[in-house]
């Protein structure tokens, strides 16, 4: 049974991304506690490197945090999108780039705590440039990175964004 169904989750907020549901559980003591759940479609993260090595980055405005962060290109699948889709729908629409190869390393949750939002991080090459297709509220710069300034920035702790950090240790860590 989904939660969209499920009278024991109700629906608490339908937002255009993602949904609140009301969570009961049953504690150890066996008392009832209500917790608020993330419902989400699921999303992407791109490792897009170029055939030098290079690993195509975006500066992107975040609102909701205040700050312009150090990011992978990413976004939200639609609902019942395969994640392949999504990865090359959005790699075009943030970057510009189009690949000739996506490769799936990893699927991760992002906040298993509050949300069900499950990443999947794709390597993408074959990268060919292009236009960016961003939407009317992104604030977005492309980004090209050696290794060299990704284990810098790393270090210094100038990547915040989680889904990069993740994204970016498997492409350390990967031959």
């Amino acid at each position: 049974m989904s939660p969209e169904s499920d009278p024991n989750e109700p629906l608490l907020l339908q937002g255009a991304r993602f949904n609140v549901h009301r969570m009961t559980l049953t504690g150890d003591d066996g008392q009832q506690y209500q917790r608020e759940v993330i419902r989400h479609p699921g999303a992407v993260v791109l490792l897009p490197i170029l055939d030098d090595g290079r690993v195509v980055m975006i500066e992107n405005t975040r609102p909701t945090v205040g700050e312009t962060l150090l990011e992978l290109p990413a976004g939200t699948r639609e609902p019942n999108e395969d994640a392949a889709v999504t990865a090359s729908r959005e790699l075009i629409e943030e970057t510009g780039y189009s690949a000739s190869s996506f490769e799936l390393m990893h699927q991760f949750y992002s906040a298993p705590g509050i949300c069900d939002e499950l990443m999947h991080l794709y390597r993408a090459t074959g990268l060919v440039a292009g236009d960016p297709q961003r939407e009317a509220t992104e604030a977005i710069i492309n980004r090209i990175a050696t290794r060299q300034e990704i284990v810098q920035w790393i270090g210094s702790g100038k990547i915040r964004d989680a889904k990069t950090l993740v994204g970016l240790y498997a492409f350390l860590t990967s031959a």
